[in-house]
């Protein structure tokens, strides 16, 4: 990988050779100097030498005459001598202070782009931050006094970059990191960047102490104040794992396994969530592992099974659809789907788990259709499923291979799997939606779709999420949202759907805001293949008669 250096690095780098190399010529020129003044002072010395033995003859002969013009002669020789060490003398020392100065730049340059080196070696780039490699070498240096280990990410942030871009993602990373580490050190926290939208804070006080609280409350509180950016506002959160040292871990390894234990039991939560590490979380860890193995043959087992959760029509209270919900009968018992789906969605054994689902569903059209009773079956397609390679030409195979009509066969997407990646989401409904498929957009409310791309998504119909549903009867501002998300898809001429429908109050509402259909508790709860059949043929003999 390239080494990218600062720019005031990189300034510096190119003229290091240059002043080496003035360095050793201007050396050289004091070793000559040097040379030229040793011989200067030999050929001196020896003129001395060869001018006194006449001069002493002279003496001895009485010869004053002579002896006053060799002393005359001498005194000028010897001044051109004394001119000439002089100048070399000065030559020398204006050579040496050069060499001196030079010298003295390089080594300063040289400290300059070694101080930078260092800093770069042990922070982000983005961010300014210290990195992992810092952090792991600050727990290693920890005195034997409590500390607080934090690990945090920012909540959804992966859809937030999907609608709005990278460029804006790199932004946001810089504005929120600043603003925790603005956050955290002001309650005497350590800040380090991990990767992407992870981090970690060392508070310097017990996990369970006052000063903790409030330094974590302070680090929400900043945290979910809105996040401004070219006329975007986008709110954000954080899901936190915390840990103790040394009580769980002297070493950074077991540190920072325990802390995103807790972190990942965050995000699993829902994240906007603070966890602390206990001994019970890698307990849990160990019963997912074992839940994994169990679901990666529960196919094979044919444990896997297709419940239907029958959808109203509002205005004539005619059954239109059904929704595939999947059910996982363990040792005789039926697992809840928050239990497996999550765990099916992180280990990736959704994509064939989905593809099983796809089928099962196509089995249960083609029954159906054999009866006389066949009706829309909408199915939840998962995130990695959606993004598969194989996910279009495997629709198309097993439409192919089935003989199911695709207009009974709806899809069901959430719209953060489709802002991860807009336009080839967009590329890819197009492609569904030539082969006659339904296409819907699931949980609509919670994800960051913006209108311009909903005009775009080529879809039928928008599901409106039960969370919103569930207390819009007396919580205004959910109330609000129900409206205008009716409204919004009639504008938009879809259908509109509300889940998670219980009671009788919720469905007049609902019927009074003009939302096409519902499904919940409030018309049928889910029911297996069999007794969902039972259910068709009474509501299709009701509604003939």
């Amino acid at each position: 990988m390239r080494t990218v250096f600062p720019p005031a690095v990189a300034r510096l780098l190119p003229r290091l050779p240059y002043a080496r190399w003035c360095v050793h010529v201007l050396l050289m020129l004091v070793i000559a100097a040097s040379i030229g003044l040793s011989v200067v002072m030999e050929r001196a010395s020896s003129g001395i030498r060869n001018s006194v033995g006449p001069l002493l003859e002279q003496v001895r002969d009485g010869d004053g005459h002579g002896v006053q013009q060799a002393i005359h002669a001498d005194g000028e020789a010897a001044e051109k001598n004394a001119l000439g060490i002089t100048r070399l003398v000065h030559l020398f020392d204006l050579l040496a202070l050069l060499s001196s100065g030079f010298l003295l730049y390089h080594v300063r340059a040289r400290y300059r782009v070694e101080q930078q080196l260092a800093h770069q070696a042990g922070h982000d780039p983005l961010t300014g931050l210290a990195h992992r490699r810092s952090f792991e070498a600050r727990l290693r240096g920890l005195p034997a006094t409590p500390h607080a280990v934090v690990l945090g990410t920012i909540d959804r942030f992966a859809r937030i970059v999907g609608g709005l871009g990278h460029s804006f993602g790199d932004h946001m990373i810089v504005g929120l990191m600043k603003r925790i580490g603005q956050a955290a050190e002001g309650s005497g926290g350590e800040v380090y960047r991990l990767d992407g939208a992870n981090f970690a804070i060392l508070y310097q006080w017990p996990r369970d102490s006052a000063e903790f609280e409030a330094a974590v409350s302070a680090l929400r509180d900043e945290v979910n104040l809105p996040y401004s950016w070219q006329g975007h506002e986008i709110f954000t959160s954080l899901s936190l794992g915390a840990a103790s040292y040394p009580l769980h871990g002297r070493d950074p390894e077991a540190l920072l396994r325990n802390a995103d234990a807790a972190l990942q039991l965050a995000r699993r939560a829902g994240g906007d969530t603070l966890v602390h590490y206990s001994e019970e979380i890698n307990a849990q860890a160990a019963q997912r592992i074992a839940t994994e193995a169990a679901l990666r043959h529960a196919v094979e087992r044919g444990e896997l099974e297709l419940h239907y959760q029958p959808q109203q029509a509002l205005d004539d209270d005619a059954l239109v659809g059904v929704e595939a919900l999947l059910r996982w009968r363990r040792d005789g018992k039926l697992v809840a789907p928050d239990q497996f789906i999550p765990l099916a969605e992180e280990s990736g054994l959704i994509v064939p788990i989905g593809n099983w689902v796809l089928e099962a569903a196509c089995r249960q059209l083609q029954a159906w259709q054999r009866q006389g009773v066949a009706v829309p079956v909408a199915v939840n397609i998962s995130p990695r499923q959606f993004a598969a390679p194989g996910f279009l030409s495997h629709l198309e195979a097993l439409l192919a291979s089935s003989g199911v009509d695709p207009k009974l066969l709806e899809l069901e997407i959430t719209e953060g799997v489709m802002m991860e990646d807009a336009e080839s989401a967009i590329a890819l409904l197009r492609q569904l939606r030539a082969l006659g498929l339904g296409l819907a957009i699931d949980d609509f409310g919670t994800g960051y779709s913006s209108l311009a791309y909903l005009s775009r998504f080529p879809i039928d119909k928008l599901k409106i999420d039960q969370s919103f549903v569930r207390n819009m009867a007396s919580v205004g501002e959910q109330r609000a949202i129900v409206q205008a998300t009716i409204g919004l898809g009639h504008s938009l001429g879809l259908s509109v759907i509300a889940e998670g429908v219980e009671t009788h109050e919720q469905r007049s509402l609902l019927c009074a805001w003009r939302c096409d259909q519902l499904q919940g508790y409030c018309y049928s709860r889910p029911l297996p293949a069999a007794a969902a059949t039972r259910f068709l043929q009474d509501s299709y003999q009701q509604h003939a008669a």
